[in-house]
């Protein structure tokens, strides 16, 4: 009776170890023996007290002993072609090496069997018991390598979903340590004009860039964080461009205190802040005005007038790239980028914490 490696262990063989799966198997392959007894003996196997006793107790022996010698095999062969691409040579060396084994055993149980029963060998009994021997090996590689490959199948989607949660995570820690020096350098480029200007300015400016890139590199390691405190971060870093720029900037920000536990990726603002600041003109008679607010379907709205440089700025637009593979990356949900005559736009959906889990400030 032909018995295979669990369908849960792709590997090496077990060795002795016994599993809750190898003692079903065990019992699940008990009945083929009772049917190899009724084959030999018709119903004499039933109506006869000594055939039925002696019958019965070769079955017994050989049973756990024909479930070992075919699992080992099993095993043996499982171990060295294991994968889906192997599944055809894996077969056709099963039944190779376990019909055999069966007809062999098959022909024991039978010459003991009369033995035992005081009876002479019945040659024509081979013949039956043998044909059932290899159906039976048929009918149980097939149910076996099914399971098999149904387990492998299950096995890769588990690894695929893994390797893919593993990409996606490595992706977002690259965007992610793109912030840093994007955010230094940037900053440092603004000292580097104030020193020039005002020193006591330049050093009210170092101090509170200190506090801002602190602040950046502590909130950096969250994948979100909640309005509420990308808000206050975005006061602080738009105190440095007030500082530079004083009246030339604005900042209106008009948002419901009941949506600042809303969450969205770190330093999103500060990123959209900094592409208008890059992109647009900046002086007292035509200040640069930016809005935040809410729109009718809970989205926050970044919008700010467009007065677009003379000489066009070079940019990758990595800014709003990395913004919106975040958010696909964290939320599956969309941010729309729409610029026209007048304002530059960029809509924010505010993820809802009781619907996403995650480790946020």
């Amino acid at each position: 009776m032909t018995k295979q490696t669990d369908p849960g262990n792709l590997k090496a063989p077990r060795g002795n170890q016994l599993t809750g799966y190898d003692v079903r198997v065990l019992f699940i392959v008990l009945p083929y023996y009772f049917i190899l007894a009724g084959l030999i003996w018709g119903r004499e196997y039933v109506t006869d007290t000594r055939i039925f006793f002696t019958t019965t107790v070769v079955i017994l022996i050989v049973w756990p002993l024909s479930w070992f010698v075919h699992s080992k095999a099993g095993y043996i062969i499982r171990s060295h072609y294991p994968e889906v691409n192997q599944t055809t040579r894996r077969v056709l060396l099963t039944l190779a090496v376990f019909i055999p084994i069966t007809i062999f055993i098959n022909y024991l149980i039978l010459l003991f069997c009369c033995h035992a029963a005081g009876r002479p060998y019945m040659p024509g009994k081979f013949g039956g018991i043998s044909v059932a021997g290899i159906v039976l090996n048929i009918l149980a590689t097939a149910v076996f390598e099914a399971t098999y490959l149904l387990k492998k199948w299950k096995t890769s989607l588990v690894e695929a979903e893994k390797s893919k949660k593993a990409s996606l995570q490595s992706e977002l820690d690259n965007l992610k340590s793109q912030v840093n020096p994007h955010f230094l350098f940037n900053s440092l480029n603004s000292l580097s004009a104030l020193i020039s200007e005002d020193q006591q300015k330049a050093e009210r400016f170092l101090y509170e860039m200190c506090r801002v890139y602190r602040y950046l590199l502590q909130n950096n390691e969250h994948e979100l964080t909640t309005l509420g405190v990308e808000l206050t971060f975005l006061k602080s870093y738009f105190y440095l461009l007030k500082t530079r720029y004083e009246a030339a900037i604005q900042l209106d920000i008009n948002i419901p205190e009941r949506y600042h536990n809303r969450l969205l990726p770190p330093f999103t603002l500060q990123m959209l802040v900094e592409n208008a600041v890059k992109h647009n003109i900046i002086i007292e008679s035509n200040p640069l005005i930016i809005d935040l607010f809410i729109n009718g379907n809970s989205e926050l709205v970044v919008r700010n007038n467009q007065q677009a440089k003379p000489v066009s700025v070079q940019s990758n637009r990595i800014g709003l790239k990395n913004i919106q593979r975040k958010y696909q990356l964290l939320s599956q949900q969309i941010v729309t980028v729409v610029p026209d005559e007048r304002y530059f736009t960029v809509t924010l959906p505010l993820i809802n914490p009781a619907t996403h889990e995650s480790d946020y400030h």
